[in-house]
């Protein structure tokens, strides 16, 4: 076709252009019109500019979207923009009208996509200078993908970087978006380009000659002039063809949320700039109020469910890994205090249950049985201590108990019966049965022994009156 490829250098500005259409791509062959097409908006189709201000996809920057346009006549929804050989093809549907070759159109990016793209590739370059700041020459890039959502740089590196050296990068990176630094570049013959001192490029990667060159805080110029200048390793200098940033203010705020091994001596990098870096401070800020209000919760079944709701949400934040990390130290006190009053009134409750089960065989040495109500928290497990107690120092003696207060739901019950007991005719899962009549729920087990959980606190005092009628009547034979 002869085509020339496409003059995409307009890509650096920052307007829409007048444009020519030299090529229609249906996805199956070349055509002069969309009206040749059966249904022109429902198929997808690429379009070749004389000129574009589109960005390709390319060095890890995602394409830009946007429309290609006559004036009340057609327009073409741009939604993908990839680059062969040259040769930039705008992918996507038609809205309304008609397009066909040589048609003098208005083609024109998103901004609301761009900026962020332009944020975080800027961000990328300040994150290389920071790693290498940070942790050394030895820091060699090996991937990248600037989104507009985050950005995502591959390096070398034999181990995790400590929270202390994240602060670090983070803080530096931070200090060159608070200086707005000013952002130029330049192409520069290849040769020329790599005398200069401090400048970062991909180790195995082809540069084209002449080189984009692209520098945060000094004017190419000055770098050239003098380019074994040592002040120039203070500076980000890297070769690249992306879209930048003016000034690094623009960036506004910048946050690493991770930090990851990714194969052997190959660490990854994912932070937020921009709107995205500033949702994420926000959510840091919420979890944390979050956080005091369950720490100002009086102890209780209500505390202890938000907490565990709440640990599983922190650990899926997306925030600052420095923000989680003081989220986490925070949340971990607030559940050690639960935890160590848990014990606390653990071992109080356990400790009052078992005095009943003492003390009432004691005061009563030839009672049969015990049908006993404690009110402390619905707590199956000091019900098992009490059984355990009573089968190894008094096994002839039978027990019930409810555990749970009068005001919760939650209740607790249990039923030992001893071997006499079951000689005349009693069965442990007869009584809890029973129980569960009047404080609902549900009971199991084998042998001497049945416990279950009731959900009626209501109905307490009628379950105890009704197993205390029951034992009565069963060993009254």
């Amino acid at each position: 076709m002869k085509l020339q490829r496409t003059d995409d250098s307009f890509k650096y500005g920052t307007k829409d252009i007048n444009s020519k259409i030299v090529a229609i791509y249906s996805g199956k062959e070349f055509i002069d019109s969309t009206d040749s097409l059966e249904e022109p908006t429902k198929q997808q189709i690429g379009i070749l500019l004389d000129k574009s201000p589109f960005y390709a996809e390319q060095g890890g920057q995602e394409f830009d979207t946007g429309k290609i346009v006559i004036d009340g006549v057609s327009e073409f929804n741009v939604e993908n923009v990839q680059a062969y050989a040259g040769y930039v093809l705008h992918t996507g549907f038609l809205v309304e009208g008609s397009l066909k070759v040589n048609d003098s159109v208005i083609a024109g990016y998103d901004e609301l996509r761009r900026w962020p793209l332009r944020n975080n590739h800027t961000g990328t370059h300040i994150l290389n200078l920071a790693l290498k700041k940070t942790l050394g020459d030895g820091i060699d890039q090996k991937g990248s993908l600037v989104a507009a959502e985050k950005l995502r740089f591959d390096f070398s590196h034999k181990s995790g970087i400590s929270l202390d050296d994240l602060k670090k990068i983070e803080d530096i990176c931070n200090k060159q978006i608070e200086d707005n630094l000013q952002v130029f570049s330049k192409p520069v013959k290849l040769e020329l380009a790599k005398e200069i001192k401090g400048l970062r490029a991909v180790f195995g990667e082809t540069y084209p000659d002449p080189v984009r060159v692209v520098s945060v805080g000094v004017p190419v110029e000055d770098l050239l002039s003098n380019p074994s200048n040592e002040e120039w390793e203070n500076y980000s200098i890297e070769f690249c063809g992306g879209t930048h940033v003016a000034k690094t203010n623009d960036i506004k705020k910048f946050v690493i949320t991770e930090e990851n091994g990714i194969a052997k001596g190959i660490r990854r990098i994912v932070a937020l700039s921009g709107t995205e870096a500033f949702e994420a401070q926000r959510i840091a800020n919420e979890f944390n109020d979050l956080l005091d209000s369950i720490d100002k919760l009086p102890f209780g079944d209500d505390k202890e469910k938000k907490l565990k709701e709440n640990g599983t949400k922190l650990s899926q934040l997306n925030v600052s890994l420095l923000d989680k990390d003081q989220l986490k130290n925070k949340f971990n006190k607030i559940d050690k205090e639960v935890k160590n009053e848990i014990k606390i009134r653990q071992k109080a409750d356990s400790k009052k249950t078992l005095d009943t089960v003492k003390n009432y065989f004691i005061e009563n040495k030839d009672s049969e049985f015990l049908v006993a109500h404690v009110p402390i928290n619905a707590n199956a497990k000091v019900i098992t201590e009490a059984i355990n107690f009573l089968k190894k120092e008094n096994k002839d003696k039978s027990l019930f108990l409810i555990t749970g207060k009068q005001d919760e739901s939650k209740i607790a019950q249990g039923v030992y019966i001893s071997d006499a007991a079951i000689a005349k005719g009693l069965d442990a899962a007869e009584i809890a049965n029973v129980a569960s009549k009047f404080i609902g729920g549900k009971a199991g087990g084998k042998g001497n022994v049945c416990q279950g959980m009731g959900t009626e606190s209501a109905g307490i005092s009628d379950a105890i009156d009704a197993v205390e009628k029951l034992l009565n009547e069963k060993l009254s034979i």
